[in-house]
């Protein structure tokens, strides 16, 4: 198996971990577009740095794009230290991920504190995950989060995937190998 990547089964979840500014939400940028040359169905969510204290999202089955955080102003005891989420963009990108199944793919990036210790933000994103209504699922979670989201899904099957900027082109390959066995075939 490929440094950085642990396989359990055939796991239809895939777990998208690393540290901050490795290329995690390149990598699944990168996939999107591998994805679609292909014709393969993509929905989820992608979210973008703008800035030090901004964030946009990307939904993938709309191909809209929109700012996730507000002007930034630090709040003591907030889940998210370095940005100021928009609660209307949180909850327009909540019904994007509802209505994201079924589908081929699904992609969400990221998972992180607000979710898995707040259960704010996209936590039920991770419900929907345990309905599997999808051939393939990706989640973006750091790594210092990587055992409370392993605790919190309903899954008993996934797939670790490391990435580092040593190893995203080689990363990026093997996914879309795991996911075309899972699909049946891209572009065949």
């Amino acid at each position: 198996m490929g440094e950085g990547v642990i396989r359990v089964f055939d796991a239809k979840l895939i777990l998208i971990t690393g540290q901050r500014q490795a290329g995690k939400s390149t990598l699944c940028e990168r996939l999107v577009g591998e994805l679609h040359a292909a014709s393969v169905a993509v929905s989820g969510l992608i979210t973008r740095r703008t800035g030090p204290h901004d964030q946009e999202v990307l939904e993938l089955r709309s191909g809209q794009t929109y700012p996730l955080t507000l002007p930034f102003a630090e709040v003591e005891g907030s889940a998210t230290p370095h940005f100021r989420m928009d609660p209307a963009a949180l909850a327009r990108a909540l019904d994007a991920l509802r209505e994201s199944f079924p589908t081929q793919v699904f992609i969400l990036d990221e998972i992180g504190p607000l979710e898995l210790k707040r259960g704010q933000g996209w936590a039920a994103a991770l419900d929907w995950l345990a309905t599997e209504r999808y051939a393939a699922a990706l989640v973006v979670i750091r790594p210092e989060l990587l055992g409370d989201l392993v605790a919190r899904l309903a899954l008993p099957w996934y797939t670790v995937v490391n990435v580092t900027p040593d190893n995203r082109d080689q990363v990026l390959a093997r996914l879309v190998a795991m996911i075309s066995a899972l699909i049946g075939g891209m572009g065949d």
